[in-house]
Formats: structure tokens, sequence, C-alpha cells
């Protein structure tokens, strides 16, 4: 529905210009057919000189130009219900502070009547042209400032207009969708087009130079035509937003991760019996790009999976291997090994899994060489689209490759052709014939019997090549031990079959897909009695502890060392004398085929290289024994005992501890989950809240390391179900939880619902644990940063000082969460424009970190370039160079680092402001930073835009000009 009345289109200048550089826009609005006068054009003026020589009068700052502006719509246009605000260059960045500033004061719904926003060369980024010559020629001019790249302002403001105005969903207090639209010149060297376009979605390209751009010689003119189109949409509009009811999610991130194997085990495969057709029906398809094995458990789908890839490999193609139970991590080193940028992949991941498919996809097609991607174990296939839980949309981790090299194979007991799509082959993995299976029994136990005898075991065992194995495993362990350590009743094919069978019938059966389960059972039972003969009747307990773990691999000796097993009330007649009296049992596990042993190459800590993993059929027979069931608390309470000993001394917020928290985070998300969650509700008090203490550790990890949508997926499910464990909203351990929320909104950059949520926390806190408890003031510091990362940098000034002072008596003054606080403290400060002050608690922060913490901490990183700041703010140039000159030698060895690349480009700034910089240095920095975040990353074209601005001014015929230097 077209509009009534009629549209106000309000134009702003830049920097150093004038009302009258919008005539032709105005003209060329005036005279246009398709408004017939429903288009008011108007000129917001502001003073912008390059000098004051009067001492009485001062150069206005982009926020009191911004206030100017919101006076200006609210009394000159205040009748007006349709507003278009049009901009160049400085003119961007003061109506995005304006719009800003009128959500940080809560009138979010006075901005309602502005219908679009359309900037021309908006310097979105900061603009570095001749940036040292300006500051030269223009020292204190506060709104030559504003436009350079050191500035936080044009960062603070486009935080919020992402959050509150690109991204929000209708209008409120805090929030209003206005549509903005973004455009570059294609000549423009002064706000080059990657600046002026990369924030927005809605921008573009537009013929002309920085001025040309706004200076359109008749309607044809390429910037008035995306301008004419904005006007003919705002004309066209009907009704107004609806009211906000939620948030799009947008994550930044943080440091990367460990890795996660995605190499597949292809040495020692042992022999395939009867595949042979079905290998080859993938192998030599060239038809089909994506290939499905289903059948159900022990049917060897992943064997077959493996051949395909030993032959992919042998063939010369690259083969990743996914477990889909990991899969976040492992699609994560997938990327990571196709070459994707650091900083690219984990802006992504933040974004959620939609965005790191697309960006994994990319890749993969890009990839010129032929490949294999294998998802294995993908019995729910929903993981491989978390986001529609339709895998046959092909829009997840599993898709259709567009390139001709790709190939991908998964492994699932699904075999349904809907799941997968018409797009996606099907092959249903059968059990063995008889004939396959007796081969099989026979090559590995050849003393077993005779050829129809291990036929006939065969089809007793279903032909299900996991339970043949089982079978011949608890046979060679009897035949090996012929003096008689196991039941004397079992010595072969054909008594191996009568006790199957007999325990078979005692336990009933069918011949369907349950039947296929129940024979493995039953298989398993027969060698956990083997065990219980052989005077190991623990062994049977330790199965059971490890199958509640996740389905993933255990790192066994760190948890089975963590604490003094004889103390267990699960394992009272565990008769070890030591710690590693362990070892016996697992070996008699592994020798039965039931868990498998791994030594990780190249680790010597055996808490990181001992790991053992579970086939997903034991871990899920196992994990529904009776006896588990039965005795929840006693099997999952001693998993979460282990973890969180194991877990202790490893703080998940400290990157040292890093390594440790990889090997258990699966297991720690699963169990806390699965024995909270899953099954009747626990009634332990004292293992649910250790159950809540491991849960807030493992988010604690997630967030260190930018993996928040598990994190929030673990807290949410935990507090909204506290209920169901009989824990309340406000008790100690929930109220942990809850703050642990509070920093994924911060770090999802939310800071109105990290504070809404964090001020419902203190308040709490403070009524059950006292004002000046630890983690009364941790919430309090989280609450203050909220607030201050809103840019309300006075109100959060008290805040910080009030938990500085309690931090005093409560865990001293040097201790590393004081030294945070009072960092954030200290960045406030300089906010407020108090640099001497903020110079001065930077330095008493990094005596103490350079004394008790390593110089190559990133906290001590992060705090010399805040004190680079300072300096910077003081016009001392020469003290700022000379501390980030001394920060990059602590990284000398690691110059690629985040942490160092940052220093670098700080320097390198510095350095052009003193027109001391080396081009070789700029050059080479470009070159390490495409090489970390890619060629074509903001962060590198930053670079490079300033390297090309460098060789510019080095010119000899380099000369400035009298138009505007933004």
């Amino acid at each position: 529905m077209a509009r009534s009345e009629p549209v106000d289109a309000v134009f702003v200048h830049g920097l150093f210009s004038a009302g009258r550089t919008w005539d032709r826009f105005a003209h060329l609005v005036a005279t246009d057919p398709d408004f017939s006068g429903r288009v008011r054009t108007h000129v917001f003026e502001y003073p912008s000189p390059r000098f004051s020589f009067r001492p009485d009068r001062r150069i206005a700052t982009a926020d009191d130009i911004a206030d100017r502006l919101g006076t200006y719509l609210r009394h000159e246009l205040g009748e007006s219900s349709s507003i278009m605000l049009v901009t160049h260059s400085q003119g961007g960045l003061i109506a995005q502070r304006f719009l800003a500033r009128t959500l940080w004061r809560g009138e979010g719904e006075s901005l309602a009547r502005i219908k679009q926003v359309v900037m021309f060369a908006c310097p979105n980024d900061g603009s570095e042209f001749f940036l040292g010559i300006r500051k030269w020629w223009y020292p204190n001019n506060p709104q030559e400032a504003q436009l350079r790249p050191f500035d936080t302002a044009i960062v603070e403001t486009q935080r919020t207009l992402f959050r509150a105005v690109v991204n929000a969903t209708g209008v409120s207090e805090s929030t209003c969708r206005i549509p903005i639209a973004a455009y570059g010149g294609l000549q423009d060297r002064i706000v080059p087009p990657r600046s002026s376009a990369w924030l927005f979605h809605n921008s573009g390209m537009v013929d002309g130079d920085h001025f040309s751009i706004i200076q359109p010689e008749d309607s044809a003119s390429s910037s008035y035509r995306v301008l004419r189109g904005h006007v003919l949409d705002v004309l066209n509009q009907g009704g107004a937003p609806s009211v906000a009811t939620s948030e799009t999610v947008v994550e930044k991130t943080d440091a990367g991760r460990p890795a996660v194997s995605v190499t597949p085990r292809l040495d020692g495969l042992p022999k395939l019996y009867g595949r042979s057709k079905l290998v080859a029906s993938i192998v030599y398809d060239r038809q089909s790009k994506v290939h499905v094995l289903g059948g159900i458990g022990g049917s060897g789908k992943s064997r077959i999976a493996l051949e395909v890839a030993a032959r992919a490999k042998k063939a010369g193609h690259r083969v990743w291997w996914i477990e889909v139970p990991r899969i976040n991590l492992s699609v994560r080193e997938v990327a990571n090994q196709l070459g994707a940028p650091r900083d690219e992949a984990e802006t992504a991941w933040y974004a959620g899994p939609r965005s790191a498919a697309d960006l994994l996809w990319r890749l993969l097609d890009a990839t010129g060489e032929p490949w294999l991607l294998v998802f294995d174990n993908a019995d729910d296939p929903q993981l491989l689209d978390p986001t529609t839980k339709q895998v046959s949309d092909g829009t997840g981790w599993l898709r259709k490759p567009a390139s001709p090299h790709g190939r991908v194979l998964v492994t699932s007991r699904d075999r349904s052709r809907a799941t997968w799509g018409d797009w996606a082959t099907v092959h249903a993995v059968p059990p063995l014939d008889p004939d396959d299976g007796a081969s099989m029994l026979t090559e590995r136990v050849p003393d077993g019997g005779t050829s129809q005898e291990a036929r006939d075991l065969a089809v007793a065992l279903g032909g299900l090549p996991l339970a043949l194995h089982a079978a011949a495993q608890y046979l060679n362990a009897v035949i090996r031990d012929h003096a008689g350590s196991g039941p004397p009743s079992i010595t072969g094919f054909r008594s191996y079959r009568a006790a199957f069978e007999l325990r078979l019938k005692a336990t009933g059966g069918s011949d369907s897909e349950s039947l296929g389960l129940g024979i493995v059972a039953e298989v398993f039972i027969l060698s956990l009695d083997l065990l219980a003969a052989r005077r190991q009747p623990w062994a049977a307990s330790l199965l059971k502890l490890l199958a509640c773990f996740q389905i993933a691999p255990i790192p066994y000796h760190m948890l089975f060392t963590s604490l003094s097993l004889t103390e267990t009330p699960l394992l009272t007649d565990f008769e070890a004398t030591s710690d590693q009296d362990y070892l016996p049992a697992l070996d008699a596990l592994a020798d039965l085929g039931l868990v498998e042993l791994q030594r990780v190459a190249g680790v010597t800590d055996p808490d990181l290289g001992r790991m053992l993993t579970l086939h997903p059929l034991v871990h899920s027979v196992m994990r529904q024994d009776p006896d588990v069931l039965e005795r929840r608390d006693d099997y999952y309470g001693l998993d979460i005992e282990m973890l969180l000993a194991a877990t202790a001394v490893h703080d998940p917020d400290q990157p040292e501890s890093w390594t440790v928290w990889n090997k258990v985070i699966t297991h720690s998300v699963e169990l806390t989950k699965a024995y909270l969650l899953g099954g009747p509700p626990p009634t332990d008090r004292r293992l649910v809240a250790a159950a809540l203490r491991l849960a807030k550790s493992s988010t604690r990890y997630l967030i260190a390391t930018g993996i928040l949508n598990p994190g929030s997926d673990l807290v949410e499910s935990l507090i909204t179900n506290c209920g169901r464990f009989r824990f309340d909203q406000d008790d100690p351990e929930i109220l942990g939880l809850r703050h642990e929320r509070g920093r994924i909104a911060l770090e999802r950059d939310q800071p109105l619902a990290a504070e809404e949520e964090l001020a419902k926390v203190v308040a709490a806190r403070q009524r059950v644990l006292g004002d000046d408890d630890p983690d009364t003031l941790a919430s309090m510091h989280k609450h203050a940063k909220a607030i201050a990362e809103q840019g309300r940098w006075a109100e959060a000034e008290p805040l910080l000082r009030r938990i500085v002072d309690a931090e005093q008596t409560v865990r001293g003054p040097e201790h590393s969460d004081m030294m945070v606080v009072k960092h954030s403290l200290a960045r406030t400060v300089l906010a407020l424009k108090r640099a001497a002050e903020a110079e001065r608690m930077l330095r008493d922060i990094l005596e103490v970190r350079l004394r008790l913490w390593s110089g190559r901490h990133p906290e001590t990183l992060s705090v010399r370039r805040t004190l680079a700041n300072s300096l910077l703010a003081q016009g001392e140039l020469g003290r700022a160079e000379a501390e980030l000159a001394d920060a990059l030698r602590v990284v000398a060895d690691d110059r690629h680092a985040r942490e160092a690349l940052a220093l670098r480009y700080s320097l390198c700034l510095v350095r052009v402001s003193l027109g001391t910089v080396e081009e070789k240095d700029l050059a080479i920095l470009v070159d390490d930073q495409a090489k970390a975040y890619g060629s074509q990353h903001p962060v590198t074209n930053r670079t490079r835009r300033l390297l090309a601005r460098l060789r510019r001014e080095l010119r000899p015929s380099a000369r400035s000009d009298d138009a505007s230097l933004e």
C-alpha cells in the first residue's frame, strides 16, 4: 500500500563541507515526475571549519552535531511521519551517532518515523587517507579526530546499530529496525568502497570519486538512480514496524580452538568380507556424488566406509573423516585444513551452523583436487543440519558437492530415502550371507571348528560383522588359554552357538532390527561372563562406566587416576593396590574387542596420550544395561566426579588448560545433560550440585574458546528445566549458569540482554551470597561491562570502582580477576577522555602482570595495547611507539599470532603519524595478515589501503588537495 503522506528527505553533508553540496540531488528530486510533489527536500547544515581562530568559539564534536540533528528533526520536522536521511562522508557517521545516542537514552520509539537511511562514501571503519598530514594540519579538530582508525566512538556506535537497528525486528525503547543502505564510489580513494560498504548488508557501488558521487549530472546517473529507488520504496511502503519481540543473534569470536583429528585410520584394516560389490557401486559411480550406507548397528557400515576411504586415498584424493557426534570441532578442522582464514572461520562459526556450513562448502567446492568427505555414525541425521533439522534440504553440513571433484559418504542407521533426499544414493547394508560369515569366522579362528559349524554360527548371529568379530575374539581368548579359564562348555563354533541360542531363548527375541541389537548384546554378555570367570568381575562395571561417557575418544588414564576408584561404591570389590591396577581390566576388555586402546603418536603425557574408544553399538547396548538404568547415580555420579577431579587444576579460562579441556568437553556436556535431563529425575542433591558445577566449568571453556552455541544450549536447557531436579532459579548453582548466560550475551554482542540478565543475577547473588562474595563481584563486573559496551562509560565507572574497592579485601589487590576488572576500569577512564589517568592505572596493572604472569599472556598484551592507546590519546607518539615495539619483542618468535598482528598494525599507525613507517614493514604485514585472515579480509584490506596511500604520499609528485581530506 502506497503512502498518502509526503516523505521528507533530509540531506547531511560531510567534513569541511556545506549544504550547497546537495544542490544537484535536491533539484533532481524536486523535478522527478514519479514523485509528484510527494517528496520534500531539506538540508541539515552544521559548522565544519578546518580551524577555529576565535578563542571564544570551539569546533563542535560529532556528539554535538548528532544531538543537533535530533533537535532539528524533532522541532523543524516535528509533524513529519516519514523521514529519510541521506548522507555524505562524515554525515553518515553523524546520522549513525544520532541513532545510537537516541537508543542509548531509551527513546527508540521516536525513531519509528525514520523509514530509510542512505549513505554515500561513509568511512565506516575510519579514514586513513593522509592520516599523518590531516593530524598535523588539524591537530585540535574533534571532527577530524573521529575519522581516525583508533577512534572508539565509531566502533561503539556501529555495534549498537548492528544489533538494535540493522538486525532489530521492530520498535521498542531500545530497538528500532531501520533499513540502512551504504554506497561507495568506484573511483573514491579517500573512503574506498570496502570502508563505505562493508558493515551493512544493503550496500553497493556507484560511479564517481569521493566528491562527484553526490554530484549527479542528470537523472540517469547511478548515484541518483539508487537514491531514487530507495525513495520509491519508502513511498510504496504501508504500515509501520511491529514491536520487537526478539533479536537476531550476531556472535563474535575469540582465539582459535584445539583441533581434532579428521584423518581416517587406514593402517592395519582387517579383511573385508562380502562387500566387494557394494564398495564398487560407490567407488565407480560417476552419477551420484553423495552416498549413504544405511543399516542396523553392527552391520559393518564404518568398515565399508573405511574401505572406500582407503581406495580414495590410494588414488590421490584428499580424505576427511568426520565423527558426527563430534561434528562441530571436526568440520572446523576440515575448514582449517582447506585454508580458511582464521578470523573468517571464527566469524562464520559464531554466526551459527548455517553460516559455518556455507563457509565449509564454499571452500570444498573451490578445491581443485579430488576429495572425499565421510560423515561416520550419523545415526541422528538432524545433527547434519541443526538449523532446519531437514537433511534433505541440502543446506546444512551435508550437501551435494557443486565441484566435479567432490564426493561424500555417510554411514547411518537411518535408511529412509525421505531423510536423505533424491540427490543422495542410499545403499542398504545387509547382513553378511552365511558363506561370507563362515569365511570370516574360520579365517579369524582357525581352530574353532568346521566350515559348516562356522556357517551355522554365522546364521545364528544374524550375519552381523560386529557380532561375528566379538565371537571370534571370545573363541580366540578361550583357545589361547586352553588350560580352561573360561566356561568349559564353550570351546568352538558349535558350543558357542549352543550357548548363545540358549541365552537368546531365555531373553526372547525376534527377527526385526531389534534382534540385531539383541544378538550383539548377548554376544557382549557372553564376553563379560568370560572375564568374570577369569576373576575380573569388575570389568563389566568398568565397561558400563565408560559407556556413560559420550561416543568419543575417552582420556581414560587422566580420568581413572584422578581419584581413588577403590573408594567408590560402584567398585566395592575392586582389589586394586595402585593407580595402575585398572589397566589389566582394560586390557582384558580390549582383548575381547569390547574397547580399543589407543596411544596418540608424539604425545608423551599419559593423561593426553592414552585414549579409549567404544564401538557405537557397545556404547548403546551397555548404556541401556539394566544395571546402569537401576544405578544411575553410581555410574553417572562416578563419571562426573572423575571429570571434576581431572579438571580441578585446569582453569577453563586459561589457554594453557585448553588442551586438557578439549579432551573432555564432549563428555562433560553429554554427562551433565544425560544425568540431569535424561531418565528419571535425579534426587541426590550432592550429585546434582556436582553436575551443575561441571556444566558451569564446561560453559566457561566453551565461552573462552568461542564455541558459543553448545554453551548456550547447555545453560539454557539446565536453567529452564532446573525444577526437574528440584533446584530453583536463585539457587547458587543455577545463578552460576545464569551468570554464564549473561557472558554469552556479551560475547554475542548483545549488551542490553546481558545487562538485563546480569542485573538480576547480581541482585540475587547479593541476597543469597552477600555483597562481597567473589561470585557476586564477578557478576557485578560483567554487568558493568555490559553497560560500558553500550557506550555508557560514565555510568560504568562508579560500578567498576566499587568492585575494585571490594576486591582489595576479598581476593586481594593482585588476584587475576582483580587485574581484569582494573583493566576494564582503565579502558572506561580512557573512553571518558582522561588519558593521563588511564595511563597511570595501566602502568600499575602492567607492573603486576609482568611480575606474576607471562609477558606473552593475551591479557598482558591487551593491557599494553591499551596503554599505547592512552599515550596516543595524549599525543605521546614516541612513547606509544616504544610501548608497542617492546610488546612486540616479547612475541618476536610468534609474530603471526593474533595479538602480535594487532600490535604490529598499531605500531605501523603510530609510525605513519610520526612519518617514520617503513614501506617494507607494511608490505610484510599485509602478507602476514593475508595468510592469517585471508587476502580480502577487512583487516588485510585496511592495511593494504594504508600501504597504498603511504606509497602515494612518498611519491615526489604527491600533493594535497584543497578539498575534503576525509
